[in-house]
């Protein structure tokens, strides 16, 4: 078993070396993407079912730009092309980028610009447009923009029906996985999907004879069939009761699905993803009542999510996705994270998702948010520090969590002891990642540094797992005391494999970048990558459709979220720690 680890480790590093140029001088790779101001980008435009050939369809969408290739006066260099032709079109700025620290980036470029035009389609299949910007200007402008939901439908069929009253768009933009990749949206870069993981979901019993994949894709693979678990399009002998109950129960909203889907489109560039993320964020916020909680699960901040708005917000161009905002963050607001000894309930997840929604609403409205933001980033720095002195540090102290009581934690641990949990310690880790994108934050990235040193400590190598392999593997514990000893939930989750090494590669990433190494970060996040690369198969059934039961099982269905969310970034980060900058675009965007 360790020969065929080092096999798979040894082609991971063969694949990122292929991946750099042939320059021998190596240096981290930037965290925000070089700007683009000239450029051009192949756009797909894909009519549902509603459409006919021969009329026209308004088609409304957003086009992310990294920080610095264009500002709101240069947008009337956007031009839409059919060919040669130009398109008329209404182009204007949704969101600046926005920066807390530095006024010379803040609100100076465009992070998104929304694009309406009016579009005839020959036929019914897809059509591929071009949009174009930084060079002759814009000739047939449209000055007045209507309301993108006058190109909007209610949903039918598939995932959604007339019932449940979820709107998409008549068209769908689709913009290339290269460009989407770069970060605008999630603020972090990840890696795109290689060419060979296609759109449809694969053959289970092909895959589950394929012990590994190159580099990280066995990930990608996963999250895309997972993905069509999701939303019971796994196989047609599924039986209803071992379904996904996504339109009557809480369970598969946690760690938000509507945004892990939007992360499968932003790697793939897959037409699917982007509308089943449009449809499950649509019939999510209609499930936010008016004190800003989901529905299903009221009165608990941790169902309670601004991300998946502000995506579909900027793919669509649909003013309306914001409307649940505001409520959103009030929501949030009613969470008490400013930790000490003496408060009740206190997690690391509701912190992180209190964190988020205020950075979210930071990026997409600015103002006053700015401060709260970094009250909340100030915040978690202190508590890591030590809370002023509040946490004691015992023999074998532990860097780098955000330690607790384990009556602050439901019990996880013993009531009057300090611990941590690393899964959810994860969350906060994506929060942060989000924050520094808007701040490039020093306090952030040491943040996530030192929370690295945690994560690793938290890791175990154990052969106590349920996964068809014969030796010992990297495991992140549920829950870890300040001195390493072994929280009361047992030794091992195997099932947050994923998402914990996703945690360790942007400690890593940040050691590197603060030029203070430490190989065991990158070490520590193959080990738990490889982990989960093993526990793929593992939940791989592809007899299990005759049995009435999914192929590529998710369970519990929330897993989905726990691991992809989250997650989308690792390899990008772990090739950025030690990569070249020469063939960033050599590929191109389309």
């Amino acid at each position: 078993p360790e020969g065929r680890r080092l096999t798979v480790l040894f082609a991971r590093l063969v694949a990122g070396l292929i991946a750099v140029s042939a320059s021998c001088a190596f240096a981290v790779e930037p965290f925000i993407a070089p700007a683009v101001p000239v450029g051009s980008l192949s756009v797909q435009l894909v009519p549902t079912e509603v459409v006919n050939p021969g009329s026209s369809r308004l088609v409304t969408f957003g086009v992310p730009f990294p920080r610095g290739s264009i500002s709101a006066a240069g947008l009337g260099t956007l031009r839409v092309l059919k060919g040669a032709q130009e398109i008329p079109a209404h182009v204007s700025q949704m969101t600046p980028w926005r920066h807390r620290g530095n006024a010379a980036l803040d609100g100076t470029s465009v992070r998104v610009a929304r694009v309406q035009i009016q579009y005839v389609f020959a036929s019914t299949s897809p059509e591929t447009i071009t949009v174009s910007w930084g060079g002759p200007p814009r000739q047939q402008n449209v000055p007045t923009l209507v309301s993108a939901r006058n190109g909007w439908h209610t949903v039918s069929s598939g995932s959604f029906v007339t019932s449940d009253n979820v709107q998409e768009p008549d068209v769908y933009a689709v913009l290339p996985k290269t460009w989407l990749s770069l970060g605008m949206l999630k603020g972090v870069r990840s890696v795109a999907f290689d060419d060979s993981n296609t759109e449809p979901r694969d053959n289970p019993n092909t895959n589950s004879n394929i012990d590994h994949w190159p580099a990280y894709q066995e990930a990608d693979r996963a999250i895309k069939n997972n993905f069509y678990s999701s939303i019971n399009e796994d196989d047609p002998g599924v039986t209803t009761g071992n379904q996904c109950h996504y339109k009557t129960e809480y369970e598969p909203w946690l760690y938000d699905r509507a945004t892990s889907m939007f992360v499968l489109y932003e790697r793939s560039g897959f037409y699917k993803a982007l509308r089943e993320a449009v449809r499950a964020s649509d019939f999510y916020t209609d499930h936010i009542n008016s004190g800003g909680y989901f529905e299903f699960k009221n009165g608990d901040t941790k169902y309670v999510y601004a991300e998946n708005l502000a995506y579909r917000y900027w793919l669509t161009g649909d003013d309306t996705a914001l409307d649940r905002l505001s409520a959103i963050v009030g929501a949030q607001g009613g969470f008490n994270d400013a930790w000490s000894p003496g408060m009740g309930f206190w997690t690391e997840r509701h912190s992180a998702f209190k964190l988020l929604a205020y950075q979210v609403d930071y990026e997409l409205n600015g103002g006053s948010q700015a401060g709260n933001v970094a009250t909340l980033v100030g915040r978690l720095v202190s508590h890591q520090n030590g809370a002023s002195g509040q946490i004691p540090q015992p023999a074998g102290f532990v860097d780098g969590g955000l330690y607790h009581l384990g009556s602050q934690h439901d019990g996880d641990w013993a009531n009057g002891s300090y611990g941590a949990s690393g899964w959810m310690s994860v969350l906060v880790v994506d929060a942060m990642l989000r924050a520094y994108s808007t701040s490039e934050d020093p306090a952030i990235a040491n943040f996530i540094r030192r929370m690295g040193n945690f994560l690793r400590v938290a890791t175990i190598s154990t052969t106590d797992h349920m996964y068809n392999f014969g030796g010992a593997l990297a495991l992140p514990r549920y829950a870890m005391l300040s001195n390493g000893a072994n929280g009361q939930m047992g030794s091992s989750d195997v099932e947050h494999a994923l998402d914990v090494a996703a945690g360790v590669a942007w400690a890593n990433y940040f050691a590197e970048l603060t030029q203070q190494s430490d190989p065991r970060l990158a070490d520590t996040a193959e080990d738990l990558y490889f982990t989960y690369d093993e526990g793929v198969n593992y939940w791989i059934r592809p007899g299990g459709p005759g049995a009435g039961l999914p192929a590529y099982r998710t369970s519990p269905w929330r897993k989905f979220g726990w691991e992809h969310r989250v997650s989308g970034g690792l390899g990008w980060a772990m090739n950025a720690a030690t990569a070249t900058t020469d063939a960033v675009f050599a590929n191109g965007f389309d």
